[in-house]
């Protein structure tokens, strides 16, 4: 046997056994949750920030003369400092015009650092080596929220595309990077770049009451969070208005305390609920899926293969379980594949997913196999969870 096909066997071998203990775990309890992982207060959120800029100081990567999305503004940037400079006049290719985003987070204070994403927006091909200029961030509102300035970084040297035809501008460039690569020589960061000069106002402390939303709506968890916060500040204190929000009443002992008062909602556990789902990707065979998976009777044969689920009411015995004295209906099927006739695996009513991914692991099925069956059972329409596959 040879190096390759040795591995593979041992691929097949093992892949098969960690699944199965990957999937055992489901059917442990749940894990009860901290509030603060699943919900936030509404008003307490990222807000996005966007500029035009400037970067300098390039080494001939920049834009070309023809481009004026970088002179144009570096004119206006010079007459602001008294030097009157027509943009045609301004030569070279070591200025690019580019865009600055960032993001605000909540409870940012005046200034604060943070740090900035820039963006070739012309034909600039490496921003490797440039400043970032003075640079207004805007929010939606067309507000200022901050300033930003300094040094490109997170473009390492041989990160870059050169031009064709000995360092004059052309149309055409060579990528000398590996398209694989997620480092781009036109994108660049400015590492605390950022000042905040504005703060977006969250006065807390004078509400009356207060609104939790979840990160991910669900009826059923938005119900088990007021009741859990009724129990733990009173019956009344909370409701939930939908699957995405619970309003709470400030109670009186914790008026302008509203702080003291999110401290006390975000450390309480709750479990909360999930849709059933499973995420396939055919190309590695992982098979990724939660809890409440379950499918109805039916039959599916693939190849020397055949699974069965039947109702209850026609199988009221297990059928894992064997008689005294007779074979475990597992071992036979293992032994009928090995002996090339058709594998037959039996459930009991509407089974777990887990059941029949365990059924398949006894019998030596491969990865692929589980793929076109849970492709199989979504289509026949008995598969009851979300399938998404990758």
């Amino acid at each position: 046997m040879n190096t390759a096909n040795a591995h593979l066997m041992r691929s097949k071998r093992f892949r098969w056994p960690v699944l199965a203990l990957l999937l055992t775990g489901l059917a442990m309890p749940a894990q009860a949750i901290r509030v603060k992982d699943v919900a936030y207060l509404r008003g307490a959120r990222d807000n996005q920030l966007i500029g035009y800029g400037l970067v300098v100081g390039l080494d001939g990567t920049g834009d070309s003369p023809e481009s004026l999305m970088a002179r144009k503004p570096l004119a206006n940037a010079l007459e602001r400092m008294a030097i009157n400079l027509p943009p045609k006049e301004i030569r070279g290719r070591g200025i690019a015009a580019v865009l600055v985003t960032a993001t605000l987070p909540p409870f940012a204070k005046s200034g604060n650092r943070l740090d900035v994403t820039v963006d070739v927006l012309g034909d600039a091909v490496s921003l490797r080596g440039g400043t970032l200029m003075l640079t207004l961030l805007h929010g939606p509102d067309q507000v200022v929220y901050a300033t930003a300035q300094g040094p490109i970084t997170g473009i390492p040297k041989g990160i870059e595309r050169e031009d064709l035809g000995g360092g004059q501008a052309q149309a055409a460039a060579t990528d000398m990077v590996n398209p694989k690569s997620s480092l781009l020589a036109t994108k660049g960061h400015v590492i605390g770049g950022a000042l905040v000069e504005r703060e977006v106002n969250l006065n807390l402390n004078t509400r009356s009451r207060i609104f939790v939303n979840l990160k991910r709506a669900d009826f059923t968890t938005s119900f088990r969070l007021a009741k859990l916060i009724n129990r733990e500040l009173g019956d009344g204190s909370s409701k939930a208005k939908d699957a995405g929000t619970v309003e709470v009443s400030v109670p009186e002992s914790y008026l302008g305390k509203t702080v003291e008062l999110m401290a006390r909602i975000e450390n309480l556990e709750i479990n909360p609920d999930s849709v059933a789902k499973v995420v396939l990707d055919e190309r590695t065979g992982t098979i990724v899926m939660g809890q409440n998976v379950r499918i109805s009777p039916i039959a599916i044969s693939l190849g020397k293969m055949t699974i069965e689920v039947r109702p209850t009411a026609a199988n009221p015995a297990p059928a894992a379980a064997a008689a005294p004295g007779e074979e475990n209906p597992q071992e036979t099927a293992l032994t009928r594949l090995e002996n090339e006739e058709p594998a037959i695996i039996l459930f009991k009513g509407e089974v777990d997913l887990k059941e029949v991914v365990d059924g398949l692991n006894k019998i030596g099925a491969s990865s692929h196999d589980l793929v076109q069956v849970l492709k199989s059972i979504k289509t026949a329409g008995a598969l009851h969870a979300d399938l998404e596959i990758r």
